[in-house]
Formats: structure tokens, C-alpha cells, sequence
């Protein structure tokens, strides 16, 4: 009762207009009034801090396209009186903000790069997101806190399923905020998901304010977690990530200008948006008429426990029965992947037309399929094989495999399903499925709520590819998220201190 009082609460606040959104932020204006090309050949944008109309404060580009240097013009008489080399700050007086942006794909950030914004950094970093799909058991890896307890926050304990609301407003399912000093909180995503933009800049605003207090203070390291920016990708789709971008990039100029090129920017994704607009898959109910009993608990042959908690686009399934469940239930409209544990060294993969065994030895993963290719990997073993990268008994080394698989449509999909399994949550599924894009799974008030127009949880690259960039300096070009954390402290980040 108390998780639905929880969630009942947060509706009736917006609809009588008692959950408003605090301030925003104080941003930089969008664009620049004046562009001019100093000594040099340096390109220079001018922007209007003040209100005065004219600029006061420049942007200095470099022949790559990044922001190399900052200028002041203090009396406004068209001249920068000060030049500040952003690379020539010292160590010791640069602040950190680590800006964790739930649901911002690969794609869009790319896209926004390459257009002219975040120049303060170099080009994003892919970075894969552990399966199934979802911020908790993402940032919990990020973090190096895992296992996570469930997949969600209404997780199947082994004796009953918990009550997801009150998990969910107790942070039960998040480790991970032990690592963040800033975050809405739960109570408030409801808010934030209902009026998406507002919640939006208020949380840009507290994070403003955050930072600058921290920074008076001179303290080195600030991590905070947006989930404004999921709200807005699943209410409006790519409209609501290009908005969202822009205005993070207003952030980091407006915070540069505020401390004189000492901040130090990262900006990460714990995972990607499919941007497809999906209705709900209603898989209790076909459970059901196939002879399940759906359940709280598993008592007898046949029970099927089903969270239905999110808004997502996989499934956490619990039952004794799990090669009869996964066989049913690829069958389904929507259901692209299932995938069980068949024993402690071996996890089995249908789609619709095949299934193959994953296996893993000392010298790295096997995947053998014996009906079809449901993982669509037959092509690349074949390549490795050519190149004398496959090993006696069929098996591939991890890094090799994970970068012979980064731009695949299901990327790392060997690894991630392994680990799925094998420590990523406490309380692991019985059968895990990836939904086709079109379709999600969860919980039918939130369905009933929301229009969605974009979703994670799949093993598909929309879903599964995030972004991480830092003003500290280049990243591999793609990464695991679980590796990210430490790609960012070699680049000057101080996240390992």
C-alpha cells in the first residue's frame, strides 16, 4: 500500500500543481553576437554575458574545432584584455564535474558534437552499457559497487517479489548514489518524467549552484546524476535529447566563464534511447493463457514470477522451468532474444529462427549455434577464425571479441549476456528476453501515463551505447562502461582518488 501511496502522491502533486520545479540554471546565451579571426588565423566567438549587447567573454578555437582558449573583455572596447590557455591551467587549481546524463545515446551526442557543440571536448567515446540495459546495474558497475540487488528496483528476492515504489523512493536498488553528491530525488522522477522540461532546468540549476558553492570551497571532485535528460528522450523522442544537449553545453560555457577555464567537465551516459515510439507488451496475460500462473512467489511447477516495475525494453522472468519458459515465450510478438543459464558454464540464446550455446573458458567465450545464428555472430567467428584469433576449442579472447563486436547491432553481446548471470545483480533472472523496438514491458500505469517515444533495456546498440567525454583529455574511441571509471581517472579525472 505504502509503494502505491508513494506513487499515487507523486501524480496528485503535479495535477494539483503542488510539485513544481525549483529555478533553473543561469546559462550563457545559445548563441554568440559576434565571430571575428584573431592573430594567428584563430577563430573567435564572442558571446554576451552581461545583458550589454556586447561581448565580453570569447571563445578561442583551435584548427581542430575545439575551444583551446578563453578571453575577457573587461571594458568591453572589443579587445580581449585577458587570454586564458585552457591547457595551461594548472593542476592544481582545475575543479571537477563528473555530469552522469541518464539515456543520452552515442548518436545524438555525436551528432551534436559534429555540429558545433561541447566543443570543450574531444569527440564522445562509445561506451556499452552492461545487459540487461538499465541505470542501476549500469552505474553500479561504473562505480565498481556491483552486484546490484535486482534488474530493477521491483526485483524477485527469492522468497517474494518486493514492492517497487517503495524500493524505488528508498533507493534500495542504488548503490551506485553512495558515488554521486548530487540527485533528484526518487520521489521527484515521477515529477520530472510528467513535466520533463521544468524538472529539466531545475536540475541544471542545482547543479550550477552545487558546483560553484564546492568550487568557492575549493573542493576538487563534484559527481552529480541527471535524470532530466531520460525524461526528455522518453516524452519527446530526439526533439527532447537535442534540447537537452544544448542546454548541458550552455552549462559547461556558462561554468568555464564562472571560474576562468579552471572546471574541468565530464560528461557520461549510462546508457543509450532507442528513439522508437513503443506500446506495451502484455506478457503476463499471454503467460497466463499459455497455462503459467504469474505470480509473487514461486510454489509450484509452473509459477512464473513477473516484475512489471518500468518502462523498458527487456524482461526478468523467474521460474523453475526456464528452457520451457524461453521456448514459449520467443514465440511472442516483440520478444526478439531469450536467454537462460543451462548449468554453471553454459547460458543458451534463442530468437525466433535459431539458438546457440555461450560458453566460457580460461582463454575466453565460445558461442556455438546449432540452429540458425540468433546472435548474428556466424560472420565474425568466421573472420577471427581467418585470422588465427579463434582458439583450439572454438573459443575467442574477451578484449578481442569485445572490439570485433563494438559496432555490431547487438554489441559485446557474449560478454554482456555472460555477465548478466554471472554477478551483475544479487538476485539473478531465471530468463532474461531483449523486446524488438516498438514494444516495451512494465508497469501499466506508467504505460497509461506516458506516451513513450523512446526506451532502453534491449541488447540493441540504440539502447545499449551511451557516451562518455571529459574536458581532461581524449578516451578510447569505444569502451565498456564498467571500464569507463578507470579510462577517466588516466585522463586526469580525479574519480580513484
Amino acid at each position: 500500500m505504502l509503494a502505491l501511496a508513494i506513487a499515487a502522491c507523486g501524480i496528485v502533486a503535479t495535477a494539483c500543481g503542488a510539485g513544481c520545479a525549483g529555478p533553473g540554471a543561469r546559462l550563457v546565451p545559445a548563441v554568440p553576437v559576434a565571430s571575428e579571426t584573431l592573430p594567428g588565423e584563430r577563430l573567435a566567438y564572442g558571446y554576451d554575458t552581461d545583458g550589454s549587447g556586447r561581448a565580453d567573454f570569447r571563445e578561442i578555437l583551435a584548427s581542430d574545432g575545439r575551444i583551446a582558449a578563453i578571453g575577457y573583455d573587461t571594458n568591453e572596447d572589443g579587445r580581449v584584455d585577458e587570454e586564458i590557455d585552457l591547457a595551461s591551467v594548472p593542476v592544481e587549481e582545475q575543479r571537477h564535474l563528473v555530469i552522469i546524463l541518464d539515456s543520452i545515446p552515442i548518436a545524438i551526442a555525436d551528432e551534436v558534437w559534429r555540429h558545433g557543440r561541447l566543443r570543450y571536448f574531444a569527440p564522445p567515446s562509445q561506451v556499452v552499457s552492461p545487459f540487461p540495459v538499465m541505470t542501476d546495474t549500469a552505474l553500479t558497475e561504473f562505480f565498481g559497487m556491483a552486484p546490484c540487488p535486482g534488474i530493477e528496483s521491483e526485483y524477485f528476492d527469492g522468497r517474494r517479489l518486493t514492492a517497487g515504489y517503495f524500493v524505488y523512493a528508498e533507493g534500495g536498488n542504488t548503490p551506485w548514489r553512495a558515488g554521486v553528491d548530487y540527485g533528484l530525488r526518487p520521489t521527484m522522477h515521477s515529477l520530472a518524467y510528467l513535466d520533463y522540461r521544468p524538472w529539466f532546468h531545475h536540475e541544471l540549476g542545482r547543479i550550477q549552484r552545487l558546483f560553484m558553492e564546492r568550487y568557492e570551497r575549493g573542493e576538487k571532485l563534484t559527481v552529480v546524476y541527471v535524470v532530466g535528460t531520460s525524461a526528455q528522450g522518453a516524452r519527446a523522442g530526439r526533439n527532447g535529447h537535442a534540447d537537452a544537449l544544448v542546454q548541458v553545453d550552455r552549462l559547461c560555457r556558462t561554468l568555464v566563464h564562472a571560474t576562468r577555464g579552471r572546471v574541468r567537465v565530464t560528461l557520461l551516459s549510462d546508457h543509450g534511447h532507442n528513439l522508437v515510439a513503443s506500446r506495451r507488451l502484455r506478457l503476463g496475460r499471454l503467460l497466463e493463457r499459455m497455462g503459467y500462473r504469474v505470480r509473487s512467489s514461486l510454489d509450484r511447477p509452473g509459477d512464473v514470477v513477473l516484475p512489471e516495475f518500468g518502462m523498458v525494453t527487456c524482461v526478468a522472468l523467474h521460474t523453475h522451468e526456464p528452457a520451457r519458459v524461453a521456448g514459449d515465450v520467443i514465440g511472442v510478438e516483440g520478444v526478439e532474444l531469450a536467454a537462460y543459464r543451462d548449468g554453471e558454464d553454459s547460458l543458451v540464446v534463442l530468437s525466433k529462427t535459431g539458438r546457440a550455446r555461450i560458453g566460457r573458458t580460461v582463454d575466453g567465450f565460445r558461442y556455438e549455434p546449432w540452429e540458425g545464428d540468433p546472435l548474428e555472430l556466424g560472420l565474425v567467428w568466421e573472420r577471427l577464425r581467418q585470422e588465427g584469433l579463434v582458439g583450439p576449442a572454438g573459443e575467442v579472447a574477451d578484449r578481442v571479441l569485445f572490439e570485433a563486436t563494438a559496432d555490431h547491432v547487438y554489441p559485446d553481446v557474449v560478454a554482456r549476456l555472460w555477465r548478466a548471470f554471472h554477478g551483475l545483480v544479487t538476485h539473478t533472472p531465471d530468463v532474461l528476453l531483449s523486446i524488438e523496438d516498438g514494444w516495451h514491458f512494465g508497469s501499466p500505469l506508467q504505460s497509461t501515463l506516458i506516451s513513450l517515444q523512446a526506451a532502453h533495456g534491449s541488447l540493441r546498440a540504440s539502447s545499449s551505447n551511451g557516451m562518455g567525454m571529459t574536458m581532461a583529455g581524449a578516451l578510447p574511441r569505444v569502451l565498456r562502461l564498467a571500464d569507463l571509471r578507470a579510462a577517466l581517472c588516466e585522463a586526469g579525472v580525479p574519480l580513484c582518488e
